[in-house]
């Protein structure tokens, strides 16, 4: 995704679906949201936080560094964040947003994004607004991030996705799949295709369900 040797994993076909389950992240991020509404309840933006893991960090420092002074300068993250921005977009930013019944929201991309190496960890964030009105009083809202090649992985803590701006009937609700029932349940979506539906392409629907994720509704 964002080094040379890395953009040819995140460029990577989604893996079959027989190999899903030994799939294995490369890059792991700690990964915060903020859902960002108006006071009439209208889904304004989602906005992403990734701090990515050392090894990763370490390696994009190496990458980058044109100086060799050890650090990354201003122009030297820009570069990783057009880098990140070009690499990422064809997998819609890894930002997904759910109406009920799987329809899903479409997200403009992000106008930029933005790094910043702090503590030895580079951070990503940037903005998604919706191409389409988005009323969270009436449409309640699933939203994830995951990468359906497996190539990255985000991890939330227990506060990782926050509310802003919305009115205060707004309500989140947490879900954070366990692995094993989450196998079981995609193993019985396979069993239960019928003799003329095929086995889907993996990533889209195993890493989905994989992903800790958010329902929002207000009202």
């Amino acid at each position: 995704m964002w080094t040379a040797g890395l953009a040819a994993g995140m460029a990577a076909a989604c893996l079959l679906a027989s190999t899903a389950a030994r799939a294995h992240p490369h890059v792991f991020a700690d990964a915060r949201m903020e859902i960002v509404g108006d006071a009439s309840g209208q889904l304004k933006a989602i906005r992403n936080i990734w701090r990515m893991d050392e090894m990763f960090s370490t390696s994009v420092v190496l990458d980058y560094d044109k100086n060799k002074n050890s650090i990354l300068d201003d122009d030297e993250l820009q570069a990783v964040a057009d880098t990140v921005k070009e690499s990422i977009a064809e997998y819609s930013f890894y930002t997904f947003v759910q109406k009920p019944g799987g329809a899903q929201v479409k997200m403009q991309p992000p106008e930029e994004i933005r790094a910043l190496y702090q503590d030895s960890q580079l951070l990503i964030f940037f903005e998604m607004k919706p191409a389409e009105p988005v009323d969270l009083k009436t449409v309640p809202i699933t939203v994830a991030n995951f990468d359906e090649t497996f190539f990255t992985a985000f991890e939330f803590a227990e506060d990782g996705f926050q509310l802003v701006d919305l009115p205060a009937s707004c309500t989140k609700s947490v879900t954070v799949p366990d692995e094993d029932e989450a196998a079981q349940q995609w193993m019985a979506s396979i069993a239960s295709l019928g003799p003329d539906q095929t086995v889907p392409e993996d990533g889209v629907n195993y890493a989905q369900i994989l992903a800790t994720r958010v329902e929002v509704k207000c009202g």
